[in-house]
């Protein structure tokens, strides 16, 4: 039986705290998948004086959960918004410490801020700095929950689709000559396969995850986002994506989706996580 995992939190996303959005995202996909095997992750009770005065500490609350729930055996994850990467991701590398395991990360944003930058330069939402604190440097309690720190090096992250970011993200992709491609780069199936073939060779047969965040879509496509950008990828290139990195990801990842009831929102969710399960 397919194994689904979604983590019903959402708070992380956008300067003022979102109660829903995004935490609706695993149930509308469990309506779509309802005979699948599901591990639910569900957040503590939403306390308004933790969330306005500690971000981070009410994230770290449901990043724990995610680490204790994390299944070793292949499985799709179903967000959240995107900050429930870091506890996914950790927990993947605590139980497998002899891997370089891999991220495959498909996002409008680069979310590689430090909180400090985030505040200083974003929205200052935990969503934006969950891939630095995968890199060892982030809040403190996110870090103590990883076996070995940092659980993801520079060499083994690989953009696609960015287009939104802030000056302090940019140069630390810069400095540490991370794999980079923008979703004006990828526009063309020749192009989308070219970056897909340099990724696939960095990787060689290492175990890898994949995120797919759904703002990566340009909103004319996928509105059900909360932080949509503009000239995003289409959903054909967000299918050859998909069907390129199934086949041999460890787990599978997809974030952000807020439901509302649009309907093209939903089929695309469907189709690219279909897709997924077939392979799984």
């Amino acid at each position: 039986m397919k194994h689904l995992m979604g983590i019903e939190y959402g708070r992380g996303a956008t300067a003022v705290v979102v109660n829903d959005g995004p935490a609706r995202g695993p149930g509308a996909v469990r309506a779509m998948y309802p005979d699948a095997n599901w591990t639910t992750v569900v957040p503590d009770e939403y306390d308004p004086a933790l969330c306005a005065n500690d971000r981070f500490g009410d994230c770290f609350q449901i990043q724990k959960k995610i680490v204790a729930s994390t299944p070793l055996e292949r499985h799709v994850m179903i967000g959240g918004d995107h900050s429930v990467n870091f506890g996914h991701f950790t927990a993947l590398a605590n139980r497998m410490p002899d891997e370089d395991l891999c991220l495959v990360y498909i996002d409008a944003h680069l979310d590689i801020h430090t909180p400090e930058s985030s505040l200083a330069q974003a929205s200052g939402a935990p969503h934006g700095t969950n891939v630095r604190a995968l890199l060892g440097d982030g809040d403190s309690r996110w870090l103590s929950l990883q076996m070995r720190r940092p659980a993801l090096r520079p060499e083994n992250i690989f953009y696609l689709g960015i287009r939104s970011y802030e000056p302090a993200e940019i140069d630390y992709i810069h400095s540490n000559n991370i794999f980079y491609r923008g979703a004006n780069e990828i526009q063309t199936l020749d192009a989308t396969l070219d970056a897909i073939e340099k990724i696939k060779r960095h990787i060689n047969s290492r175990k890898y995850v994949v995120s797919f965040d759904f703002d990566a879509i340009d909103p004319k496509y996928f509105s059900d986002v909360l932080v949509p950008e503009p000239n995003g990828i289409s959903p054909e290139i967000a299918l050859e994506l998909t069907r390129a990195f199934a086949p041999h990801a460890h787990s599978f990842e997809f974030v952000e989706y807020a439901p509302t009831g649009d309907v093209p929102s939903a089929q695309i969710a469907r189709t690219l996580i279909g897709t997924v399960l077939d392979v799984f």
